[in-house]
């Protein structure tokens, strides 16, 4: 098989093949090995959903045969995306499965290939399902970071309100230009009654003149 001049897979992703079609199967490793994947295959349902469980990272694209014995595409679609919400799965279908095939696009499959298939026009999809996941990668990205972010907002706006109820604590409210008047007139008042001599009636004026913040 001649192999891509253009890899589709950059990065490498890790792609799990189901099918019970054992030629249909070495074909489509084969082509997808060419297109830069890591492929690991399963020829049944009950397989893939071990291998789907077992995957750490996640399965972040899945192509699935619909109809298999046993354990159908159905529910390899419904493992993959309950253990893995941004999955992309695409679904073989091949003749006689159209009522299945809307199903598991109602279900959340991305797509649907009727089987048999072109290799060039597998391959284009392969390219918009990249695309797909190139672009839910970034949107993952970019919430992770907004939440870091909104965490650290949240624990600054913490800190400057412990900061300011310690502030308040330690730090008495100021005087207005009222209470500074009207504490000179007690001193006054005091000194007048001979309460306070001179020397203390000073002392306590200057000490009242320090505290005093306009």
């Amino acid at each position: 098989m001649p192999r891509s001049t253009l890899p589709i897979c950059q990065t490498s992703h890790q792609l799990l093949l189901v099918d019970d079609d054992v030629l249909i199967r070495e074909t489509l490793v084969e082509f997808l090995h060419s297109e830069g994947f890591q492929v690991v295959t399963a020829q049944d349902g009950e397989i893939a959903e071990q291998l789907l469980r077992e995957a750490n990272p996640p399965f972040d694209l899945v192509l699935t045969d619909l109809v298999m014995p046993g354990k159908s595409g159905m529910d390899v679609l419904r493992a993959a995306l309950q253990i893995n919400p941004s999955c992309t799965v695409l679904v073989l279908s091949g003749f006689g499965s159209v009522r299945e095939a809307n199903e598991a696009m109602d279900l959340g499959a991305y797509g649907l290939v009727n089987k048999p298939f072109h290799l060039d026009q597998f391959r284009n999809i392969l390219r918009r399902l990249m695309e797909r996941i190139a672009l839910l990668e970034e949107r993952d990205r970019l919430r992770t970071e907004v939440a870091s972010l909104q965490a650290r907002v949240e624990l600054l706006e913490a800190t400057k309100g412990r900061m300011e109820m310690l502030a308040q604590r330690f730090s008495p409210a100021p005087e207005t230009r009222d209470d500074y008047l009207e504490g000179l007139e007690r001193l006054a008042d005091l000194r007048t009654r001979g309460l306070l001599s001179e020397a203390e009636y000073d002392a306590a004026k200057r000490g009242h003149l320090a505290k005093w913040r306009p």
